[in-house]
């Protein structure tokens, strides 16, 4: 047993008794990880907490079978910076580099190869679990299928995932990356599916209107035969603004990315939501005040700021999937209702069998789901706000799609589990001790309240701390 190994098993021999204690005590507790993609304001008390902040090194890797021994704390740029070493890479990478690896398996989070490999759960071998009760288990799609499946998706609510057995493969240099530009809901939808059908490495699209989008394909390369752009500097374009450059100019353009500035090229700017500071600011939106404002635009810090300020109970955040059938009328709705634009689409192979809390588990089968990402400003008040959010979850029930749960959901309680399996979930929350001891996931998801809204307080919380979430006393 190595050291990291050592470190591992004392670490999570801590969680395992402080879940014990928890158990006997029938107290409810939250995992905290120090930082967060999630929308939703997180609230976490020192009394009722499990703290896995020191789960975040790569504890090894296997370059003949090509896997990672990893804990769910490490980041994705961070686990990318030890894969690499191998010329290794994790087959679904999410394009913000703080976002964990706990994080996207307990959030079903896809990228732009998802319509090749799944969301990044699936990509996920195996996990070690401490439950509710504090009992250790590892679980995979042979040995305790039914939490393996159910963890995936499940917010924290079923246990608390330690360690993960990651599925890698071999990495290029770089993305040569094709922009295709589109003039309708239509086409763009026609081209997703077309090119899910090719050999391509990543697919996805923006739509800057609804007469003008691209979508853009990628395959890794190591030949520098072409232009070549970053994403990662300062004095780099934020890529949407890039793409949207190109879509106004040329009907198809290819150039190369150097790999990591690909996987993540909408880490600056967080897509564009991060143009709302500059509104807030009454700042012009040009190069130069990107430059400027740079140190605040990566996602790391900018998240933890939009957090902080509670930009989700004024803007609508959210990212809806559909299966490919039902997309156009999606988009149709989402054009006439809220006039929000970029929209991200994003194409995944998603539903599998047993993946029930998924979002892209739907009840009619699709050999393709697209991720609809609606993030921007609606006019109207806070209820406005709250009605166009259950307007969009019920176009969305009726088309048979699902919403991705990081972001906020208004739904009734019994609308909910009309949506997701009541009962097989409870069964898992009964068998694998979770009942006493962690929210359920409607309770995690679900927005209750009115969170008051502070420019000054985002700003104060992101020096304050610039990675880590407070913990109350």
């Amino acid at each position: 047993m190595n050291e990291l190994e050592k470190q591992h098993t004392l670490q999570v021999s801590i969680i395992a008794n402080q879940l014990k204690t928890f158990y006997k005590q029938n107290k409810k507790v939250r995992i905290y990880h120090g930082s967060t993609n999630s929308t939703r304001t997180q609230k976490f008390q020192k009394d009722a907490v499990i703290n896995t902040t020191e789960l975040n090194h790569v504890i090894s890797i296997n370059v003949k079978e090509k896997y990672a021994i990893v804990e769910p704390n490490v980041s994705m740029d961070n686990l990318l910076k030890e894969t690499l070493k191998f010329g290794l890479v994790p087959p679904v990478v999410m394009e913000f580099p703080g976002i964990s690896v706990g994080g996207a398996i307990q959030g079903g989070a896809v990228e732009s190869s998802s319509f090749k490999f799944g969301g990044f759960h699936h990509t996920c071998k195996e996990y070690e679990i401490v439950l509710g009760n504090g009992n250790i288990v590892t679980v995979s799609t042979y040995k305790n299928a039914d939490l393996y499946w159910g963890t995936a998706c499940s917010y924290g609510s079923l246990g608390v995932i330690t360690k993960v057995k990651l599925q890698l493969i071999p990495a290029k240099k770089f993305v040569r990356l094709s922009y295709h530009r589109i003039e309708s809901f239509n086409e763009s939808i026609a081209m997703l599916k077309n090119e899910s059908t090719k050999k391509v490495d990543f697919i996805d699209g923006i739509l800057f209107s609804k007469e003008l989008g691209i979508i853009m394909t990628g395959t890794f390369s190591n030949n520098q035969d072409l232009p070549t752009v970053t994403f990662g500097r300062a004095v780099d374009d934020w890529f949407y603004t890039h793409a949207e450059y190109i879509t106004k100019k040329y009907n198809v353009w290819t150039e190369l990315i150097p790999l990591e500035d690909y996987l993540f090229r909408y880490n600056r700017g967080a897509f564009w939501t991060g143009r709302y500071v500059f509104k807030k600011l009454k700042l012009p939106f040009n190069r130069f005040t990107r430059f400027l404002l740079n140190p605040l635009m990566n996602t790391r810090t900018l998240y933890r700021f939009l957090q902080a300020i509670n930009i989700s109970q004024r803007q609508i955040v959210q990212d809806l999937c559909l299966p490919q059938e039902t997309t156009l009328r999606f988009l149709d709705f989402i054009d006439k209702t809220t006039h929000i634009y970029p929209l991200w689409l994003l194409p995944g192979k998603l539903g599998r069998k047993y993946d029930k809390l998924s979002p892209g588990y739907f009840k009619t089968k699709t050999k393709l789901a697209i991720d609809v990402g609606v993030w921007g400003k609606v006019k109207g008040n806070h209820s406005y706000l709250i009605k166009m959010n259950r307007d969009i979850e019920k176009m969305l029930e009726k088309l048979g799609g699902r919403k991705v749960l990081y972001a906020h959901q208004y739904y009734p309680e019994n609308e909910f589990w009309k949506i997701y399996d009541k009962k097989w979930y409870n069964n898992l929350r009964t068998k694998y001790h979770a009942n006493h001891t962690f929210p359920d996931i409607y309770e995690k998801t679900h927005v209750k309240e009115k969170y008051k809204f502070s420019v000054l307080k985002g700003l104060l919380n992101v020096l304050k701390s610039p990675f880590k979430l407070p913990i109350s006393e």
